[in-house]
């Protein structure tokens, strides 16, 4: 049992009804719920036995009569993010806009549940954490981009490149917006004021043209990656078709 669980035995798991008197009781979906918006917040370290009880209004001993370990929560918490993960069908001939609701699904998720996207440094998900959209929506994105012409290395590197982007983009961007620190002075921007206060001496001309332009919202800057990403794949596309 984690250092941080009532030192007592774990009792047998048993079936519990899904309601009591018309409310809710405890169940795994539950328990799987509030780790993940713990996880989503504050990053899966805080998601603890402890912290899972005072969240659900319960003792841990309640919590080990649905999961066995801290792991199995972190493994249905895991499950659950990538459950929501859904993205239709993908069509070839239309690759553009295809990829673009992959990246708009992919963003609305990952916005969501920020923090949970850090789980792959701070855990390790069990096989039965890995929801099998995991694999199902990378393939019918391979799958678009093969479909469009890129050869496989080209379309791993979309895709690999596309991973980094989209979480840079969620920690460094959607997320600050998102709890309200985008607009502060002091944290942000091209030149975070108190940084700026720390160095009196130095010499920043770029910078300080840059900090003077409109800072850009988050929709413009992400519509500045799709574009991006679109520019790249094309340049691809059409190297590959040129001739030897």
């Amino acid at each position: 049992m984690p250092a941080d669980a009532d030192p007592e035995p774990a009792p047998a798991r048993r079936r519990r009804p899904a309601t009591r008197k018309g409310r809710p009781t405890l169940t795994r979906e539950l328990i799987a719920e509030a780790a993940l918006e713990i996880a989503g917040d504050e990053g899966f370290p805080a998601v603890t036995m402890r912290r899972l009880a005072e969240e659900l209004g319960v003792t841990v001993r309640a919590l080990y009569r649905y999961v066995d370990e801290r792991q199995e929560v972190v493994d249905l918490a895991a499950a659950l993010f990538l459950s929501r993960w859904e993205v239709p069908p993908l069509d070839p001939g239309r690759w553009q806009e295809g990829l673009r609701t992959y990246l708009e699904h992919q963003r609305a998720l990952y916005r969501r549940h920020p923090r949970a996207l850090l789980v792959s440094l701070d855990e390790r998900v069990s096989p039965a954490g890995v929801h099998p959209n995991r694999l199902r929506n990378p393939e019918a994105l391979l799958g678009l981009l093969r479909g469009a012409g890129l050869g496989a290395r080209d379309a791993m590197y979309v895709h690999s490149d596309l991973a980094t982007r989209m979480f840079a983009f969620t920690l460094l961007v959607d997320h600050p917006a998102d709890r309200g620190t985008a607009g502060d002075p002091d944290a942000t921007g091209a030149l975070p004021h108190g940084w700026t206060a720390a160095h009196p001496g130095l010499d920043l001309p770029h910078l300080t043209e840059a900090a003077r332009l409109p800072a850009p919202t988050p929709d413009e800057l992400f519509e500045e990656l799709v574009r991006s990403v679109l520019a790249d794949i094309t340049a691809r596309l059409e190297r590959a078709s040129e001739p030897g």
